[in-house]
């Protein structure tokens, strides 16, 4: 009886809590995309009980956690499918992180290269320290190529991929090619890391990738210009 004396107050205070909580919605304005890209790779498993799952396709379904489809399940189940099957759209990725502008420069000169290979392409430019990751996440999932970017930072890549290198891993995307591009001052290793987590990723190396030394030149930018338009070749071929 004490102890339950003692507990009332602060149960009915967690009541009165939840009771003040909103209910919870579905976020409006967003693309289903972007809300469900990490439901996308476990959904794979669908694919083989296709019929039981457009038999069901009037009935409420719901992820393991997140938005529970009321409306419209006919269409958002054929877009799992679709999603589901190594989606791509013709749109290459460029995601990097940089200290001192060098690898900013770098991606910004292989885009320029990209878009005068291929002009219809869709290019996408992210720069992993200031943008949201869900985004990045998205955009990669729809790109048929991606290119990531560091500066070396004690003999490793910047924190900022890391942790997106981590996330993308945990995506296991497939059918999409990829290759890496840094500066460094020293040592240089961050392209040969970013092709190793993005190989261990699921992704295809178009080629070893590239690196400057310190701040590129006009020269070294008309390289990267160059490297981009092979890159851009190579994928679309």
């Amino acid at each position: 009886p004490l102890l339950q004396r003692r507990l009332r107050p602060a149960l009915r205070h967690r009541v009165a809590l939840r009771q003040r909580r909103p209910a919870h919605h579905p976020p409006r304005g967003r693309k289903v995309l972007r809300q469900h890209y990490q439901h996308l790779q476990p959904y794979r498993q669908a694919q083989t009980r296709r019929g039981a799952i457009y038999a069901t396709a009037h009935q409420p379904h719901s992820t393991r956690h997140g938005v529970i489809w009321k409306d419209n399940i006919p269409t958002i189940l054929e877009k799992y499918q679709q999603w589901s099957a190594d989606y791509q759209e013709n749109q290459i990725t460029i995601v990097y992180d940089t200290m001192w502008n060098s690898t900013r420069l770098m991606a910004e000169a292989i885009a320029e290269g990209i878009q005068q290979a291929d002009p219809a392409v869709r290019v996408r430019l992210f720069n992993a320290a200031k943008e949201d990751k869900n985004d990045i996440l998205t955009e990669i999932f729809r790109s048929k190529a991606v290119l990531f970017g560091s500066p070396t930072i004690n003999y490793g890549i910047s924190f900022a991929m890391a942790g997106l290198m981590e996330m993308v891993h945990g995506m296991k995307f497939k059918n999409k090619k990829a290759a890496s591009f840094g500066s460094y001052g020293w040592s240089g290793e961050a392209v040969k890391i970013l092709n190793d987590r993005a190989t261990a990723a699921g992704f295809t190396l178009v080629n070893e990738g590239i690196r400057t030394l310190w701040v590129p030149n006009t020269d070294t930018l008309n390289t990267l210009r160059h490297f981009g338009t092979a890159f851009a070749q190579a994928v679309k071929e």
